[in-house]
């Protein structure tokens, strides 16, 4: 019968995997969500580009039709001036003459301007609606290649959890409720490796009994946190070295 502390071994490198998969399945719905709400903005904001530039053409309607009102409103005063049958009316006249020139010089400011603004917008809607084409391009892409993956993933998590539960079978009837309750509180960390005599999950030292007992891979928890011990990589290799010296 395989000795506790090695099957422990290979069951938290199971269960890490394991996890590691299920946080790699989880990210790929949000992945692809991200992507849609890039698309959304992007499209909403090319629409209300191109809902500027509708508002852009109004707006240059609305006040070359008020400069045509305004021009035909100095004339129509500039005649009444003239036919002014007093100093008082006359000047009257000349004020609002003045102010109505005023108006339409800007006016024509602000035909100018937006005339200057639709042309400079125009030219780059082409551009703005190649990006979107593009962005959508590359979303539907990503979403088709994390589909794949997340496939692929989904697969790899249903073998990793094949390959869990028969190393959880190979714990004897004795271990398996304890290892059961601590995994409950745990999940994938219910293990951690002796680094020395430090447990790497905790921080805290154990005894020298209890190091000897996970060297010699028997079924050991953490005083202080309760996880179950087993022999770290390079625990192994100083212990085989120092067999191999040893023999030597």
């Amino acid at each position: 019968m395989t000795q506790p502390g090695l099957i422990l071994k290979e069951i938290h490198k199971h269960s890490k995997h394991a996890f590691e998969l299920q946080e790699q399945i989880a990210r790929i719905p949000r992945q692809i969500k991200a992507q849609k709400t890039r698309i959304e903005r992007m499209e909403k904001e090319f629409k209300d580009f191109q809902d500027h530039l509708k508002k852009l053409k109004v707006t240059i309607h609305e006040k070359e039709v008020s400069f045509k009102e305004l021009n035909t409103r100095v004339a129509k005063l500039q005649k009444q001036q003239n036919e002014a049958s007093d100093n008082k009316a006359y000047d009257a006249l000349k004020i609002e003459i003045t102010n109505t020139k005023a108006e339409i010089a800007k006016v024509e400011d602000e035909i100018f301007l937006s005339i200057t603004e639709q042309e400079e917008k125009t030219a780059a809607l082409p551009e703005q609606e190649k990006q979107l084409k593009a962005a959508k391009a590359e979303a539907a892409t990503i979403e088709k290649t994390s589909t794949d993956r997340k496939s692929e993933l989904e697969a790899q998590f249903a073998e990793t959890m094949v390959m869990l539960k028969a190393e959880e079978a190979k714990l004897s009837a004795e271990h398996l409720g304890k290892y059961m309750r601590i995994v409950q509180s745990f999940k994938h960390e219910a293990l951690s490796p002796l680094e020395g005599k430090t447990c790497a999950a905790c921080a805290t030292e154990v005894t020298s009994q209890m190091m000897n007992e996970v060297r010699s891979h028997l079924f050991v928890a953490c005083k202080s946190c309760n996880r179950l011990l087993y022999l770290s990589e390079n625990e192994e290799r100083v212990i085989r070295q120092s067999q191999a010296e040893y023999e030597a």
